[in-house]
């Protein structure tokens, strides 16, 4: 055996500095040329875990597209390299670098099991919220086919290398080279990964739909969009702006007062996952068990919600709301809100959770953005339940709570509030419940995920309407907004809704709308409306998220600040703008904005950037 590495490899079982010096040098560079091969090989066999629960087909995709493989390869191999120059090992260095792609990897895969959501770059701040989700007993980790094609390749390539590439450089003078190498090489890819145009053109849309955020960014493969997914967690300007400019656009507006005779309190809450599936013909559905809600739609303004997000990213919808952003920031400090300006024209602003304070950052997030007081699960809601979601029974009468408390400060109130019982995944091995909500011809696992996920929602809905009638009965002015953040995860690789026969394909108009849209409703108690002269009833538009606060004002016949009146004339045209990349302009869906709207869209850009870029409160 030996004989056979001496002919093979030109060295034999002796200290390597015994060998003749054009032996070391040859060995020298034959051990890490090797290195960066199994790395690209690494690459390679990653993409298996890519693809998530799609089809096998996005893999011959990725083979025809060699930018794809080679932007998703050579990170493992630089990586692999990196490790050289520290250990001196093939073999070691392969498995760390290799290893530390494959945890990413397997990361981005169960995500994309779980929610149909990718990994971001700036998922890399929440993985304390991620063990937690999965620790909870919310998500069951699997081994399959795919999992075990990847770790067999991971575990090959090391045992290869050890055999083929033995021993340890143990030079410096050798392996520092290849350290500097990588970082330079590493620094002159950077821009190539961070460029948005090579990026929207190295695609795999002949397989996925390119209107779908998940199927976008696993038409890229894996490495190469987590890396790209920086340019969103750093703040990019628009083209052209300048902080004067921006300035220049908002200073055409002035705050204006919320008039004394028009100061009504308002309690918003935020619904996890809260969906209408009565609207979609789902057969089998007892859509009765939406009574309730739809009485109270009747005696509100409703509209359709746009969101940017599926199945996963609530504080998207969330903050969107709070701060008028259409697209969200990287909140480190103070950042402009409507909640700042309420504070200004001396309302109380506070609000609960009933989860962990870190969960999303909100303990430090909600304080940026101008809350005084925010609850959440420890040290508060903890006294009240052991649930590990805390159940709407307990949230909706402490809003009321809250809300009545304040009464003796004389101050006007504003909370927001999040709930979380209705919070996915939602169990598909059994269902307890009395109430059957959904029967037919579907898998035991989708009716009892559809059973599960509606008594949360239809439970949540009783504990609303309490809410509502305390509200009703209330001698002060109060105005209800709710909404939900997106729909509810329905199976891995969203099965459940294909059973249903729901069109939620966003490549389709009507697919667009059920993938993305939920409802809001704003309610307001008749002191309110006495007040306001007004019913506060109606069909309202079709909105994103960031225009919501601006009906919520119309609706009170309020001008608002600067920003928002700045927005409400925007909002005619572009009623709704996503980060998905697809608009609503003059009342059409498109996935460009017309050359005549340009400039006022450009507007609407260069406002946005200065008021998420410059703190004006």
């Amino acid at each position: 055996m030996n004989a056979f590495w001496n002919r093979i490899f030109l060295f034999r079982r002796e200290p390597e500095a015994a060998w003749p010096r054009w032996k070391r040098v040859v060995y020298a560079a034959y051990r890490p040329a090797l290195l960066a091969l199994a790395g690209l090989c690494m690459g390679l066999a990653l993409l298996v875990l890519a693809i998530g629960p799609y089809s096998k087909e996005v893999l011959v995709g990725y083979l025809l597209h060699w930018e794809t493989l080679v932007l998703n390869t050579v990170p493992v191999a630089l990586l692999c390299l990196l490790f050289y120059g520290a250990t001196g090992r093939a073999w070691s260095a392969f498995l760390w670098g290799g290893g530390i792609s494959f945890g990413f990897s397997l990361g981005n895969y169960y995500k994309l099991q779980f929610r149909d959501d990718p990994l971001y770059f700036e998922d890399m701040l929440i993985l304390r919220e991620a063990k937690a989700m999965a620790g909870g007993g919310h998500y069951s980790l699997f081994v399959d086919g795919q999992i075990l094609v990847a770790f067999f390749c991971l575990l090959l390539g090391g045992a290869l290398l050890f055999f083929l590439a033995p021993g340890k450089s143990r030079s410096w003078k050798l392996r520092l080279p290849i350290s500097l190498a990588v970082a330079a090489l590493a620094a002159a890819l950077s821009p190539v990964y961070l460029d948005t145009a090579l990026y929207s053109g190295v695609n795999n849309f002949d397989r996925l739909n390119q209107w779908s955020a998940t199927q976008n960014y696993i038409s890229h493969g894996f490495l190469y969009p987590f890396f790209h997914s920086i340019t969103d967690f750093v703040e990019t300007p628009p083209e052209g702006y300048t902080k004067a400019k921006g300035e220049e656009l908002l200073s055409a507006y002035e705050d204006a007062d919320i008039p004394a005779d028009r100061r009504v309190h308002i309690i918003a809450i935020m619904r996890e996952a809260y969906a209408d599936f009565s609207r979609y013909g789902i057969e089998g559905l007892d859509a009765s068990c939406y009574d309730a809600y739809h009485a109270l739609e009747a005696e509100s303004y409703t509209g359709d919600l746009v969101t940017n997000i599926f199945a996963g990213g609530t504080v998207d919808t969330e903050r969107c709301f709070l701060t008028g952003n259409f697209q969200l920031k990287n909140f480190r400090g103070n950042a402009n809100s409507y909640l700042w300006y309420l504070r200004r024209q001396g309302y109380t602003v506070e609000g609960s959770h009933p989860y962990y304070q870190w969960f999303y950052n909100r303990q430090n997030i909600n304080g940026y953005l101008g809350f005084e007081r925010y609850r959440f699960l420890e040290g508060d809601y903890e006294r009240f339940t052991d649930s590990y979601l805390p159940e709407d029974s307990i949230l909706y009468p402490e809003i009321y709570r809250d809300f009545d408390a304040n009464r003796s400060t004389g101050k006007p109130y504003f909370s927001f509030s999040v709930n979380v019982q209705s919070h996915g995944p939602y169990s598909t091995s059994s269902y307890g419940g009395s109430t059957v909500y959904l029967a037919g011809d579907y898998t035991d696992a989708c009716k009892n995920a559809m059973n599960n996920y509606m008594s949360a929602i239809i439970n949540g809905d009783a504990e609303l309407m309490k809410l509502v009638e305390s509200l009703r009965a209330d001698p002060d002015p109060v105005v209800l907004v709710t909404f939900g953040d997106h729909l509810p995860w329905m199976g891995d690789g969203n099965v459940f809704y294909q059973e249903m026969g729901m069109d939620i394909d966003p490549g389709t108009e009507s697919g667009f709308y059920n993938h993305y849209t939920t409802r809001y409703l704003i309610w307001a108690n008749d002191a309110a409306r006495e007040l306001l002269g007004r019913d506060v009833v109606g069909e309202g538009p079709a909105i994103s998220p960031c225009y919501l606060m601006n009906l919520v004002f119309e609706q009170l016949g309020w001008q608002g600040p600067a920003f928002l009146q700045a927005m409400e004339d925007l909002r005619q045209v572009f009623p709704v703008v996503t980060t998905t990349g697809r608009y609503v302009v003059d009342g059409a869906l498109t996935d460009a904005v017309p050359p005549e709207r340009w400039e006022l869209y450009e507007r609407f850009l260069y406002l946005q950037q200065y008021w998420r870029s410059e703190f004006l409160y």
